[in-house]
């Protein structure tokens, strides 16, 4: 009884610890973000250009984005192409960073530093870098593959600047920041039990079955985590569009938010661009309760085990 009542007092002491640390983020949620959420919910029924009163219309903008705007479905195409390729792809690579990086060799935490490093970079710096990177006639990467080109007589690719291409080279450009991901992964990979290992070992396992059959299992929480995490992310994706491409070419990477952007600042439609946002807020939603399900595939060491 008494072991009982002292778990009961330590997972409390937990949580106060919790709320504790997430205090900040909520005294912002509550004090500066509750307002304009309202506000944003009332202005979605309203005819609002941010000079005039607002006028109710109630569902008026709903029905026109989801029925009459073909740049609404078009832009939500663009993001779901982008959560579709770069959620996995950021996934991957952030796995095999962490597997790499978890070596006990001389220096290893400075290379842990380096791949980091670019999460802590501005992203308009880190977009202006990648432009420069990707230019077509003199950027560092088609002239590294310029002997490729030459080999299979190819015009070099044009990257951002090619409407093809443009949406794969904003993605290839945010695996930059794997490093993010790749501190999770690593975190929860040195704590797998190394008796786990050893036992493995004594069986005769190979490092690929220690692999398949220990460390991804065990690292599941944290894939998850990224998952759900880099799901919402994508979804809000718009600083990389509007410096590198500024939505094109050809719209290419005109993405949802872009447009939501572009309907508030550009066309002072402050009503029709919250509706955008709530409508966003929904598919956001739906999507993370259906990949939340997922969550019976996880395992939790200590739980199941």
């Amino acid at each position: 009884m008494g072991k009982t009542i002292s778990i009961i007092k330590m997972r409390k002491q937990e949580n106060l610890i919790g709320y504790l640390f997430a205090s900040p983020w909520l005294f912002g949620l509550i004090v500066l973000g509750f307002f304009p959420i309202l506000m944003s919910f009332y202005f979605s029924f309203t005819n609002y250009n941010m000079v005039s009163a607002p006028k109710i219309i109630w569902f008026e903008n709903y029905r026109i984005l989801l029925t009459n705007d073909n740049l609404f479905w078009k832009s939500l195409g663009i993001t779901l192409y982008h959560v579709v390729i770069a959620v996995p792809l950021g996934i991957f690579v952030g796995l095999f960073l962490a597997f790499l990086l978890n070596s006990k060799i001389k220096g290893i935490s400075i290379y842990r530093t380096l791949f980091y490093l670019p999460n802590v970079v501005s992203v308009v710096a880190m977009t202006l870098l990648w432009m420069w990177l990707f230019q077509p006639n003199f950027g560092l990467i088609n002239q590294l593959l310029k002997p490729l080109y030459d080999l299979f007589k190819m015009e070099p690719l044009g990257w951002y600047l090619d409407q093809d291409l443009s949406k794969l080279t904003l993605i290839l450009m945010g695996l930059w920041t794997a490093g993010g991901s790749m501190v999770i992964y690593l975190a929860q990979m040195q704590d797998i039990p190394v008796t786990l290992y050893e036992s493995a070992d004594i069986d005769g396992a190979s490092w690929f079955k220690k692999m398949i059959h220990i460390t991804l299992p065990l690292m599941t929480p944290s894939i998850f985590f990224n998952f759900i995490m880099g799901l919402i992310g994508s979804f809000q994706v718009f600083t990389i569009a509007y410096i590198m491409t500024g939505g094109g070419p050809s719209r290419s990477t005109y993405y949802y938010a872009y447009y939501l952007f572009d309907k508030m600042m550009n066309d002072n439609a402050m009503g029709m661009a919250s509706a955008m946002a709530w409508i966003l807020l929904v598919i956001v939603l739906i999507v993370t309760v259906f990949a939340l399900r997922l969550n019976k595939y996880v395992f939790y060491l200590g739980e199941d085990s």
